[in-house]
């Protein structure tokens, strides 16, 4: 009996995303309180994953809305990626997790974690365009 829902670790996409937007807050607020960062950029990953959290849980209460809002944490998984590639200068100086531990640390987690999320949530579209596909051919 074929899958009906996309899932990875036995969750689904909006469970994942809610997963994710938790993480991203806790890391950001861990990563500000250790380094001990007076900075209001420390908090970047919080600031993205907080709406990721609440589309994600909206989408779970509403699956009427979960197309929309799904689309949306996709462009917030996208901006994420993308602002943790800032490291790559830090990278190219030969300074990458030397002159500031912290703030690379933060970026790479942001890369590494963002492309994870899109590849999960690309999966996931195409999941079920195939899966519609399948359905309109029956």
């Amino acid at each position: 009996m074929p899958e009906k829902e996309y899932r990875v670790f036995g969750l689904n996409p909006d469970k994942i995303s809610a997963l994710y937007g938790a993480i991203l807050i806790i890391f950001a607020v861990l990563v500000s309180l250790v380094s001990q960062s007076k900075s209001f950029t420390s908090y970047i990953p919080a600031m993205l994953g907080l709406p990721i959290l609440v589309f994600a849980v909206i989408s779970i209460n509403y699956p009427a809305k979960q197309r929309l809002l799904m689309h949306l944490n996709v462009v917030l998984g996208l901006i994420i990626f993308l602002g943790g590639l800032s490291v790559l200068g830090s990278l190219t100086n030969g300074t990458l997790l030397t002159s500031s531990f912290w703030a690379d640390l933060s970026k790479l987690f942001m890369s590494i974690s963002g492309a994870l999320y899109l590849i999960i949530c690309i999966r996931s579209f195409i999941f079920n365009r195939k899966l519609k596909k399948n359905l309109q051919g029956d």
